[in-house]
């Protein structure tokens, strides 16, 4: 894509993100206004509160939601923040009487608010960070268990450090903050990080690692520094949200972050719909009201824990009937891209455009356009740039079984080779060897001049292999778009030296142009099939590996895929690896077929030679009768 197509499209990303916040912030100024032009200050509480939970959830919301790991520990970092605060805002003179043996020389430290909440929210932030790595190596329910283990961890440090904390007791005469201005500005801020965050290469590598990990690598992903980053800025979110309410209340206390705070914290979140940012929103603002409105009907009426039964309740209801949230994946920044690509779209579609039109394609010859000299354009061109992908005596031991023994194959620039042979002979296990999701116990992977051997899979991808896979994975959550789209921002990253192909030309490509603001889970099975192959073209491989990608179809489906992958192969310049149980098709489509049986190659050449060989009819037909080609 041209520098002057990426400009705008980041300038429509950012105004897109500037209008979604702009809008729920002018929708809690008004709801604000209105709610305290009558009443006392209970209701400058109320929207206090709120404010504060905004700017959390927002944190909560870029982690969690991006990432799809739960979280426990954001609040400790809100703690370390509240505390960072007191100590560098109370007066010396206090602290003579009530902290006389803090250490550190913070005894004399007197900071004005923006100072105190500056030093304040960059030290949580730097433990965050730290923390952080561990978190985002782990993934899953290990890093849930490490957050958690940080809130306790910082509870007891606050409860037993005395000399600076004063215990369980907390620290007091803080000084408060006459105006919620800075709240006012803190909300606006975690709003438009939220959003932004979301539309960022880091916020984009993130969902898709969330909706699924060994897909993202397979696109260059690497799912460490999104994680990482999701997790770092939703801390500095809460650690500001942290600095700024011990500042209107004047004092912190461990009861302010306890395990119950951080679930009703969650609540909200879940309530409205972790995934997006404007559920996120509507959550906070239905639990923050409803748990006041609660609690004051309790005290009304001398209802113990009201408060409690609302939470329980209200989840209750909304994970029977709403499990994904009030407003589910709906969200206003997603609702204006569509509306965005819909009309640039209805403007380019030509008449007729169909969404179950087959895909689009060139008149295939009868082997790969590269092969027989008969491509055209950059993509014919480009595929001779990195050399041939040659695997050499690769062995693999699952326990005592030899899974590969020896297996080898070459793959030259623009060449279709098709892998076959019967259940169990190695093929998709070389085909995990060759991207690095099973380590070779000895052997090599060559990528022209480079080793592959060790590499994990996102550099390999990095490197140039592309590959689908023989259960489909798509990015669910996602629209069509932005599935293949994410792989050719992978590929402008990380793949800057090959021509990046246009995402709506691959789509058109794949018959996909017509549904392509659809959530890729919702397609049906043939169209599914295509969009994994255009993500895989849209990274500028060198080379496509294809696990099965007929699996499923009928004979007609099969033969349109022929045509299909030779044009996507010939548009990118990309050599192909398939393997595939349909023999028609791996006969079809291959220059040059080789043959595993029980991990060992046992023929390879031509389609005729294959459908010739003894040895194949053998091990694959189950008969020495070689007659009936593969």
């Amino acid at each position: 894509m041209p520098s002057s197509g990426l400009s705008a499209e980041r300038a429509e990303r950012l105004g897109r993100s500037a209008i979604a916040s702009g809008a729920m912030f002018a929708v809690t100024v008004v709801a604000a206004t209105v709610y305290t032009s009558s009443g006392g200050a209970a209701r400058d509480l109320l929207v206090q509160e709120l404010l504060v939970n905004i700017v959390i959830v927002m944190g909560l919301q870029v982690f969690i939601g991006s990432t799809g790991i739960l979280s426990f520990g954001h609040l400790a970092f809100a703690q370390i923040a509240a505390y960072g605060v007191a100590l560098t805002a109370i007066p010396a003179a206090t602290k003579v009487g009530t902290l006389p043996d803090i250490p550190f020389g913070l005894g004399d430290v007197e900071l004005g608010p923006v100072g105190a909440t500056v030093v304040a929210v960059v030290a949580a932030t730097i433990l965050g960070a730290v923390i952080g790595v561990a978190i985002a190596r782990a993934g899953g329910l290990a890093a849930t268990m490490i957050t958690l283990a940080v809130l306790f961890a910082v509870d007891q440090v606050v409860k037993n450090w005395q000399e600076m904390t004063r215990g369980a007791g907390g620290l007091s005469s803080v000084p408060r903050l006459t105006t919620n201005t800075w709240l006012w500005l803190a909300a606006l801020v975690a709003l438009l990080v939220a959003h932004v965050f979301r539309e960022t290469r880091a916020g984009r590598f993130a969902v898709a690692a969330r909706d699924d990990e060994i897909a993202a690598p397979a696109i260059g992903i690497n799912v460490f520094w999104p994680r990482w980053t999701a997790w770092v800025v939703s801390v500095a979110l809460v650690a500001l949200a942290g600095a700024l309410r011990v500042q209107m209340i004047g004092s912190t206390n461990p009861k302010q972050y306890t395990l119950d705070v951080g679930i009703l914290l969650l609540a909200m979140l879940v309530v409205g719909g972790m995934r997006t940012v404007s559920g996120a929103f509507v959550g906070t603002a239905v639990i923050t009201i409803g748990n006041e409105a609660a609690r004051q009907i309790g005290d009304t009426h001398e209802i113990e824990r009201l408060p409690e039964l609302f939470l329980g309740v209200a989840l209750l209801i909304v994970m029977l009937l709403r499990p994904g949230g009030l407003l589910g994946d709906a969200d206003i920044a997603a609702w204006m891209q569509r509306r965005w690509h819909g009309s640039r779209r209805r403007e380019a579609a030509s008449p007729g455009a169909l969404a179950g039109d087959e895909p689009a394609s060139d008149e295939a010859p009868a082997r790969s356009a590269a092969s027989s000299g008969t491509g055209s354009g950059w993509g014919a061109d480009s595929g001779s740039g990195s050399g041939a992908l040659v695997v050499r005596d690769v062995v693999v031991r699952f326990g005592g079984f030899r899974a590969l023994d020896g297996a080898a194959l070459r793959v030259r620039p623009g060449e279709i080779v098709g892998l076959i042979g019967p259940n169990g002979a190695g093929k998709t296990t070389l085909f995990n060897v060759v991207n690095g999701l099973v380590a070779e116990e000895s052997g090599t992977v060559m990528l022209g001049d480079r080793d592959l051997s060790h590499d994990p899979p996102h550099r390999i991808a990095r490197a140039g292999l592309a590959r689908t896979f023989q259960n489909l994975r798509l990015f669910g959550t996602q629209s069509v778009r932005e599935n293949v789209a994410l792989a050719a921002l992978a590929a402008r990253r990380y793949r800057p030296e090959r021509v990046t192909v246009e995402v709506d030309d691959l789509l058109a490509q794949a018959g996909l142009l017509a549904v392509a603001e659809r959530r890729a889970a919702t397609l049906d099975y043939g169209n599914q099939r295509r969009l994994e192959l255009a993500r895989a073209a849209a990274l500028s491989p060198e080379f496509l590996l294809l696990d099965e990608p007929t699996s499923g179809m009928s004979n007609a489906e099969s033969l349109a895929m022929v045509d299909h992958v030779r044009t996507t192969a010939r548009h990118v310049g990309a050599g192909v690896l398939v393997i595939d149980h349909d023999l028609a098709f791996v006969t079809r489509i291959s220059d040059h077929i080789v043959a595993l049986a029980e991990g060992r190659v046992i023929a390879e050449g031509t389609p005729d030679e294959i459908a010739d060989d003894h040895a194949v009819a053998e091990a694959y037909l189950g008969r020495r009768d070689a007659s009936t080609p593969p």
